[in-house]
Formats: C-alpha cells, sequence, structure tokens
C-alpha cells in the first residue's frame, strides 16, 4: 500500500533528481522510493540495537 508523503528539499536537489529520474526513466517518486529502499537495505543491524 502506497501513502502520500510531503517534503521540503533544496530545489538544487530536487533538479537533480528530476534529471536522474528521467534518465532511469521513473517518477521522481519513484526514484525517491527506490534510493530509500537501498538506504534501509544498508543499515547495519547493529544500528537497531
Amino acid at each position: 500500500m502506497k501513502k502520500k508523503f510531503t517534503t521540503t528539499i533544496n530545489e538544487n536537489v530536487l533538479k537533480e533528481l528530476k534529471i536522474q529520474a528521467i534518465k532511469e526513466d521513473l517518477s521522481v517518486s519513484e526514484l525517491i522510493e527506490k534510493m530509500f529502499e537501498i538506504y534501509i537495505d544498508n543499515i547495519p543491524v547493529s544500528y537497531y540495537r
């Protein structure tokens, strides 16, 4: 299930996200979700303790 998520982001970062999303043929939302998934998958287990 998807949930709406709203945030404020630096305009230059958003510009770069848009460019990267176009290169990967994704929406910015899909790119951000993909980035979060990669980040979460790489958090060391010891971080949760």
